[in-house]
């Protein structure tokens, strides 16, 4: 607890006939036995041991120790505590000798001897203090004197160790207030190190409950995304195939054409927004397959390039796309591939103001052959464009799921924040890896893709038209 908040005594308000109990200056004037290191340390040696076992265990070895050393009729440990709805007291948590009867019973904090040794703050010696302290007027044979020294814990003292005398003829001394001094410390290191170990141990199981329901609370989330995509393509099937049918009929009214181009418009953007939402929910479950065969680095660029065509046009945006003139041969996915790059090139579309310019690159880069062996080669894509840029400190979470930026202007179609996390996703399917920048961090973005998927590189004329992965 709190020594501070819970302390009901002070120095200054230490009652007078509670004063008159301490002879703690006779110590230093006293006869004293000369020091015992050597038992010091067999004794420290046992604490270890008994620590190790629990700290109950520690207590009551301390106890019967400081019994032994101290040559005392009665000694104890007093634990400071505050139960709810009572003042705080000292709590008798280990006992030795004639008052171990009365273990775990509690003394009140402003009539115990524990009391005030914690409001002085330092040991202390008291003479007969069952004459001033009725908090113990139970312990028998009668107390002559008490010895006792607080353990701190931490910024505050979690209580004291003490000894008694039942014997007129056996009175303490400086060596006896020396090592209790020494096992009060030990005690205070022990116990604090107890109370360090306990906290951790607190805070990894919360850490650990908060990640559980971390954990349950996204995966409700995804389940609900895999049944609402699915539920939303039912009935847009339907509306998309009457759309088609409309915009077969012919019609003379121009506004009618408007509607129906807005609507076929707005249909596919909800389309795409629904297949987002399912690819996040395959990649979180793992289900996103990729199929790897022989395929053609041509295709793939081709076929990518042809599927964004419309969204270049609309935004009358400028495509340059440089790729090897020579067939090169791939082990991979060319449909997933195609997919790399189509949200890579969308996103570029998305994000650059009308009239930009968007560059493709797929470049060739031969491993080496020093081994005598012939290994896989890699193909780097590289989408750059000058568009509106990504921020500095937003580049380390472009590729997470679900992350927007606040950067882009309110009027950009921002979609779902799905798009890099499945190109990181299939990349990395691929033993590959991305990586993004962003200049100045306001304008222009360039993207990379490295996969290490080359097969081979043909010497052969080209065809004219570069046919279906096989």
């Amino acid at each position: 607890m709190n020594f501070e908040a819970g302390m009901a005594l002070t120095d200054a308000g230490i009652r007078a006939a509670h004063r008159e109990s301490l002879i703690t200056s006779e110590l230093s004037s006293r006869a004293s036995r000369r020091p015992n290191h050597g038992a010091e340390a067999k004794v420290l040696r046992r604490l270890a041991r008994a620590l190790a076992t629990s700290d109950a265990a520690m207590l009551d070895t301390l106890a019967s120790e400081a019994a032994r050393l101290c040559r005392a009729g009665s000694a104890g440990i007093s634990v400071l505590e505050s139960p709810p709805g009572r003042p705080a007291s000292f709590r008798w948590a280990a006992l030795a000798g004639h008052c171990a009867p009365l273990l775990n019973t509690y003394r009140p904090f402003d009539d115990s001897v524990c009391g005030v040794t914690l409001a002085m703050g330092k040991p202390e010696l008291f003479r007969t203090p069952q004459r001033y302290f009725s908090s113990i007027e139970a312990v028998s044979p009668p107390v002559v004197e008490a010895l006792l020294v607080p353990i701190p814990v931490g910024e505050g003292p979690w209580g004291a160790i003490w000894v008694m005398s039942h014997d007129e003829n056996a009175r303490f001394d400086a060596e006896d207030l020396r090592l209790l001094t020494s096992l009060a410390d030990f005690t205070g290191a022990a116990m604090q190190v107890a109370r360090m170990q306990a906290l951790a141990e607190k805070r990894a199981t919360e850490a650990e409950e908060a990640q559980q329901a971390l954990r349950l609370a996204e995966e409700r989330t995804y389940k609900f995304i895999a049944i609402l995509s699915h539920e939303l393509r039912s009935p847009i099937a339907p509306v998309v195939s009457s759309l088609d049918v409309l915009g077969r009929l012919e019609t003379t009214s121009s506004a009618a054409t408007r509607a129906l181009d807005i609507a076929q418009r707005q249909m596919g953007r909800l389309q795409r927004l629904i297949d987002d939402l399912l690819d996040a929910s395959r990649i979180r479950h793992g289900k996103v397959e990729v199929k790897m065969g022989t395929c053609q680095l041509a295709d793939i660029v081709w076929d990518a390039v042809h599927a964004v065509q419309p969204a270049i046009e609309a935004r009358k945006h400028q495509l340059t796309v440089h790729s090897p003139s020579e067939p090169v041969i791939l082990h991979a996915d060319a449909a997933r591939l195609t997919q790399v790059l189509v949200n890579l090139l969308t996103n570029s579309a998305k994000y650059s103001p009308d009239g930009s310019h968007i560059e493709l690159a797929a470049v060739v880069e031969h491993a080496s052959e020093s081994d005598g062996m012939t290994p896989t080669g890699s193909v780097r894509f590289t989408v750059t464009d000058n568009g509106y840029g990504i921020p500095a400190d937003k580049l380390p979470y472009v590729f997470d799921m679900f992350t927007q930026l606040d950067s882009r202007p309110p009027s950009v179609d921002s979609g779902l924040g799905i798009g890099l996390a499945l190109v990181r996703y299939l990349v990395e399917c691929h033993g590959g890896t991305v990586t993004i920048a962003s200049g100045d961090g306001r304008t222009g973005t360039s993207v990379t893709a490295m996969l290490p998927v080359l097969e081979r590189l043909q010497v052969i004329s080209p065809p004219a038209r570069a046919g279906q992965c096989e």
